[in-house]
């Protein structure tokens, strides 16, 4: 038994409270080492008196209660078992008994006891793992209504421009050029009033923007003023327009708040720049030597830093942008700055969500502070991070509810990508080892809430990582809309829009000839089915096929009374698969052709199809 390869931990993904009564245990084994784990345990205070010695009390063997535990996912190295426990009294001391052929072995949180020399060591709770009570305060509670959103990514000096009146001096005709952070097109707030219909058309009942308040940039992610929307943008009473008509229309709105860093013309920044030490706001934001600035800067104007100069600055920043000072959130200017934006923007327009850039970069505590404060203000309020990673220190009920969930984004590029376009490529069992290690590196209330991506601002567009496959485009959607969470669509990617890496926000293409309608049916249909059977956002899955040789795969998802079976052939050629044993014999309803097909022995697939059955 290869026991350097077993882990559990108390008060953690491996061991959390899933509502008020009920506790997930998850503990880890070498993959196919252990046949057998089941859980020991019981309530710590049930003492008795010893038979041998009534003035000895000992902890009630006959109270202890023995659960198998199952594999619930699999991956390249590991086994990942788990058991639901409802403790009685909401109290629970529990260990691990890890059987192979003739060893049994006790796991507890100091040690691990051979319990063929130490048969008594299964009922010492002294040796246990301690869940001491399951507080209600302690739970995760998201937002509702975000499992049954879906989201669209809006970065709107890209998406439509309504009102030329408000365009930079610079702006270029739409779409003329290929696009740079450096250019401007002109969209506004007044373009997606304008095109708000039409999202609702396609299914659409959440927006995610970007930043909207005033920058000197396309992007916006260096803020001037986080209390004005930029003028280029339109107004604050605009923006309460779109709030107002986007709501009648049941669209929620998340916007995105920069507080990692703020721009060179924020006006806390420039008095540090004009004043240095003497400067009130100094200290509000990370000086490492003096002078501030050592480079050359000509006011009213953004200062040109050479690559040299960057790697010396005096300053912390966001990477290694001399235009992105970054704040010190502990200081009380910036949080009475920040707090107070938020909850301008909150309590004034209704705002239903805030994504939080470069969230891992900022300090737990601000963010637990910011939770509180917000909360307060709408308890139904979602907030996301921007963490690409796993993120599970973020999501434990304190500071966020759901992340951009980047570790899903990669699994379905590495299998669907173009050898040229990604940086790895997965076949059909290695995407299954990362979707079940992705379902065991988080509790399961926290991915139904997650924010789930195949493209964003952020990252090359779907269309260019699948090398222009309408085909694995498609099957790139399928995967991300038939996975717990809130699926997003970035803008123009539904009607083909394509964009390598910096070139990703293009202006959105708004001419019928330009637009790619199959595509948008695709996606279109899959928002319809989403919203209609529940059981595609359910967490839990089943594969039932993994097929490396045809490069397919089956899964299954269950949710009361509805079984909902995909069927993948992400291979170029035709395969015949054979029907798991489970599922033959017997008629589903295939969702996309909406007829009833029975599967027997056999199903053949032609290259890149698939099969959406409910049964």
């Amino acid at each position: 038994m290869n026991l350097a390869a077993v882990y559990h931990e108390a008060k953690s993904k491996y061991a959390y409270m899933f509502d008020r009564k009920t506790s997930h245990l998850r503990m880890r084994t070498a993959r196919g080492d252990v046949p057998s784990v089941t859980l020991v345990g019981g309530d710590p205070f049930r003492w008795i008196q010893s038979k041998d010695d009534p003035t000895h009390w000992e902890w009630d063997k006959t109270a202890a209660f023995f659960e198998p535990m199952q594999v619930e996912y699999q991956t390249t190295l590991h086994d990942y078992w788990f058991v639901a426990i409802q403790p009685q009294w909401k109290r629970l001391r529990y260990a691990f008994i890890l059987q192979k052929e003739d060893q049994k072995v006790l796991y507890g949180s100091r040690s691990f006891y051979d319990l063929r020399e130490q048969p008594e060591a299964q009922y010492e709770t002294s040796y246990f793992f301690n869940f001491p009570y399951l507080n209600h305060e302690d739970l995760f509670h998201p937002p509702g209504w975000v499992k049954n959103t879906i989201w669209y990514q809006i970065f709107p000096e890209r998406y439509a421009d309504g009102d030329t009146g408000n365009n930079p001096e610079n702006s270029l005709p739409w779409g003329s050029e290929e696009d740079t952070i450096y250019k401007f097109y002109g969209g506004d707030l007044q373009g997606v009033i304008d095109h708000l219909d039409e999202l609702v058309e396609l299914g659409i009942n959440g927006i995610y923007f970007t930043p909207i308040f005033e920058s000197p940039s396309s992007h916006k992610y260096d803020t001037t003023n986080y209390y004005k929307i930029d003028p280029a943008f339109g107004t604050n009473e605009l923006f309460g327009e779109l709030m107002e008509k986007a709501h009648q229309r049941g669209i929620r709105v998340m916007l995105d708040a920069v507080f990692n860093h703020c721009g060179w013309f924020h006006p806390f920044w420039q008095d540090v720049v004009k004043h240095g030490r003497e400067s009130k706001y100094y200290d509000c934001f990370f000086i490492e030597r003096e002078p501030v600035i050592n480079f050359e800067v000509e006011e009213g104007k953004i200062p040109k830093v050479s690559f040299d100069e960057r790697g010396h600055l005096n300053y912390a920043t966001f990477a290694f942008t001399p235009l992105m000072p970054k704040w010190n959130t502990d200081h009380p200017l910036v949080k009475e700055h920040l707090f107070g934006a938020i909850r301008y923007w909150t309590e004034t327009y209704r705002v239903d969500g805030w994504r939080l850039d470069v969230s891992n970069e900022v300090p737990h505590a601000f963010w637990r502070e910011f939770r509180q404060m917000l909360k307060h203000i709408n308890p139904e309020i979602y907030i996301l991070g921007e963490n690409w990673d796993n993120s599970y220190p973020w999501l434990m009920g304190d500071q966020f509810d759901g992340v951009m969930n980047y570790e899903l984004t990669y699994p379905i590029w590495f299998l669907l990508g173009e050898p040229d376009r990604v940086k790895q490529k997965y076949d059909v069992v290695e995407y299954q080892e990362a979707i079940n290690q992705l379902l065991a590196n988080y509790p399961k209330h926290n991915l139904p809430v997650m924010y789930n991506l195949i493209d964003s601002h952020d990252t090359p567009r779907i269309m260019s990582i699948c090398g222009d496959n309408v085909d694995k485009v498609k099957l790139a959607y399928l995967l991300q809309f038939t996975f717990a969470g809130a699926p997003s669509v970035y803008y123009g990617s539904e009607v083909g829009l394509a964009g390598p890496e910096g070139h990703n926000r293009r202006c959105m293409p708004w001419e019928a000839s330009q637009q790619d309608k199959d595509i948008r049916s695709f996606v279109k249909n899959l928002i319809r089915l989403r919203k209609r059977y529940s059981v595609f956002g359910e967490v839990n899955l089943k594969w039932l096929l993994v097929d490396s040789e045809n490069q397919a795969f089956i899964f299954q998802k269950n949710e009361d009374h509805q079984r909902l079976i995909v069927v993948v052939n992400t291979k170029a050629d035709a395969v015949t698969l054979k029907i798991p044993d489970e599922l033959k014999n017997k008629k589903y309803k295939d969702l996309f052709a909406d007829r009833e097909i029975a599967l027997n022995e056999e199903l053949q697939l032609n290259k890149f199809e698939f099969r959406l059955l409910l049964g």
